[in-house]
């Protein structure tokens, strides 16, 4: 059994497949732990992918993803004839495509998993959004490739974001929350000062912020997702544990036919 996240608003998408990974699953009574690793392709790793494909009822063997590298590059899938292989080896921080049951993902451990859907031209896309890549607007760049490349308007966007480092655990020094400071200031709430001159970040607010910015309607935006640091015993946490394992973020589109 496996007890995955998933996003109310997204779920009342019957055309939308998604979901996050969770730490542990059980198999006949006895928890195992639900390993993914950023180099992929190994025993573990491809046993795990079956295992998770099969949990959201997609007979595929593996999912697409791409080599993340904490940047604002979206990788477009068009060609419903390539090879997941040659897309992983796309560098890239986001994934769009329009091609039905084509399982795209990206793996996080407490950088911001993000599932965008466009109910109107059913397009999906998910984005890792790390400090950098926040920093660097990789939402709204994935945003911008949404309309450039198949017409969709921000305002028809749904979208939502899974666990992650918040706010309450989320320190970084100050020339890592400069850049933050410099676009939202310090009067924002997502950025708060410590006493030890140090700064707390919460990105899915601020990914939320920036969502709102590109034109995504309010209330079309989930950024309530839990904490990964705070919910450790659920959740991988790299700032947590250093060296760890990896939560799948998939998206999915059935076909309208």
């Amino acid at each position: 059994m496996i007890s995955l996240f998933s996003i109310n608003v997204l779920k009342k998408q019957s055309l939308l497949i998604h979901g996050t990974s969770p730490r542990f699953y059980v198999v006949n009574g006895e928890r195992k732990p639900f390993f993914f690793s950023e180099k992929g392709g190994g025993r573990l790793f491809l046993k795990h992918e079956k295992i998770f494909l099969n949990s959201l009822k997609i007979d595929r063997k593996n999912f697409f993803r791409v080599v993340q590298v904490h940047s604002n590059y979206v990788c477009v899938l068009k060609d419903p004839d390539i090879l997941v292989s040659e897309v992983g080896k796309f560098e890239a921080d986001a994934i769009i495509t329009h091609i039905p049951n084509c399982p795209i993902a990206v793996l996080t451990a407490d950088c911001v998993p993000i599932t965008i859907y466009d109910p109107i031209k059913h397009v999906t896309g998910l984005v890792h959004a790390g400090r950098m890549g926040t920093q660097k607007n990789i939402l709204t760049k994935t945003i911008e490739a949404f309309s450039r490349e198949y017409g969709s308007s921000p305002k028809d966007l749904i979208m939502g974001m899974g666990p992650a480092i918040r706010g309450c655990c989320y320190e970084v020094n100050e020339s890592s929350a400069l850049p933050f400071i410099k676009k939202y200031s310090l009067c924002s709430k997502f950025i708060k000062k410590t006493e030890k001159n140090k700064f707390f970040l919460d990105l899915p607010m601020i990914n939320r912020l920036e969502g709102c910015k590109a034109g995504v309607l309010t209330e079309n935006i989930y950024a309530d997702g839990p904490c990964t640091v705070c919910e450790n015993h659920r959740w991988y946490s790299y700032r947590k544990e250093g060296k760890t394992g990896r939560l799948i973020t998939l998206a999915m589109l059935q076909s309208r036919e």
